[in-house]
């Protein structure tokens, strides 16, 4: 995934901190059927394995869990503080107007 340096989060407590206080994840999988993503809580464990483990439950009944068995690759995603900017928002707006809305 493409990561403008200015968006790249490379503090490890910022990331640690991230999975504690927003622990809702998107697991996204790919099975028979394709690409799915499903939204599921995670528990993070810093001392299980060389970079920690993220767990996550599903019901019995879910089919999710018989696309991740053991070894599957997958991707989970999290989602930090975001908020809708304002064209309105820069001083320059007034001058140029050549400001955008943005989603930050």
């Amino acid at each position: 995934m493409y990561t403008p340096p200015h968006f790249q989060l490379t503090d490890t407590q910022a990331v640690l901190r991230l999975l504690r206080e927003r622990p809702l994840g998107v697991l996204v999988t790919h099975g028979p059927e394709g690409l799915d993503a499903n939204h599921i809580p995670f528990e993070y464990d810093p001392a299980h394995g060389p970079l920690g483990t993220l767990t996550g439950h599903v019901a019995r009944a879910n089919p999710l869990w018989q696309q991740c068995r053991d070894g599957a690759d997958v991707l989970v995603v999290f989602r930090g503080v975001e908020g809708y900017i304002s064209p309105n928002w820069y001083p320059s707006k007034l001058a140029t107007h050549r400001q955008v809305p943005t989603w930050n």
